[in-house]
């Protein structure tokens, strides 16, 4: 990523995907992972997704704004 003031830099972030159609169980238990990483981690950047398609170039550009 290259700032306005012309550093690079490289975020580093962390994407969870849940496929909308998972079992709840599943779904909980892996929110519940996901918590203990983001803490253990000291995770900032943090981005859930439902849907493969939604992951895209474009779209982890315009979060990592």
């Amino acid at each position: 990523m290259i700032h306005d003031d012309q550093r690079i830099s490289y975020p580093m972030c962390f994407i969870f995907y849940t496929p909308r159609d998972s079992q709840i169980e599943l779904q909980m238990m892996y929110a519940c992972t996901k918590s203990a990483l983001q803490r253990e981690v000291d995770l900032t950047r943090v981005y859930e997704i439902r849907e493969l398609d939604e992951l895209t170039e474009e779209w982890l550009r315009e979060k990592l704004k």
